[in-house]
């Protein structure tokens, strides 16, 4: 069980250890919605699944299915953790069977997030969560998976970027894991970085990857 005390990195060794069961049921449940996938009559289809483990760990599942055969499949992991500043939030992707490394979601990048000059989102907890997950697919390149930025200076520091569809995640790489710090919109940026990220938004707003049925998947939770 994800208890506070935990590093990041502990925390993912301990999604480790019940890897295989929390997919087993994963796939189990996909099963489940052939028959949907094939009455669907457009692509991407999102499906949404909720579960908690026999270790009391909760998973959030958001699948995307390329087609009715269910051989192209990307799938997204979130493993919320309450702590005393408000949640974190584990996710990790599975693309063609291969984990793109994962990204923590802390609670003050929720927070701002939240906030009425940024992402100007009126909800919290689980709520919150599954409004940024069902608007937001994630930038990626051919080097890192997911961060579209080498480096980024903000409020004096240096950050990694990833861009999403509302604005951009900032954070550092520390062992693998992108820790996500703040969150800032597209309109804050200045300079080569706005010219950058617009660039980057245009092309994960182009992605066939996005999610085109956002209100319909909201809709099954």
């Amino acid at each position: 069980m994800i208890v506070e005390s935990m590093t990041h990195a502990e925390v993912y060794k301990e999604l480790e250890r019940e890897r295989e069961a929390v997919t087993a049921w994963w796939r189990h449940n996909l099963c489940n919605q052939r028959r949907r996938v094939l009455k669907s009559t457009r692509f991407p289809l999102n499906l949404w699944f909720d579960y908690t483990s026999a270790r009391k760990n909760r998973y959030l599942f958001f699948t995307r299915l390329f087609d009715k055969k269910m051989k192209r499949i990307l799938t997204g992991v979130a493993v919320p953790r309450l702590t005393k500043d408000g949640f974190c939030v584990y996710t990790s992707w599975l693309a063609d069977h291969k984990l793109i490394f994962p990204m923590v979601l802390t609670p003050h990048m929720w927070k701002r997030y939240q906030a009425p000059d940024r992402g100007n989102v009126q909800k919290s907890g689980i709520e919150l969560m599954k409004h940024y997950f069902i608007h937001n697919s994630h930038g990626k390149d051919t080097q890192n998976n997911r961060v579209m930025a080498r480096s980024v200076r903000w409020n004096g520091e240096e950050h990694q970027a990833c861009c999403v569809n509302d604005g951009v995640l900032l954070g550092q790489v520390v062992d693998g894991i992108f820790i996500v710090r703040t969150f800032i919109t597209y309109e804050m940026t200045s300079g080569m970085q706005q010219e950058e990220f617009e660039r980057c938004r245009a092309q994960i707003l182009n992605d066939r990857e996005m999610y085109e049925r956002a209100k319909e998947c909201y809709n099954m939770w």
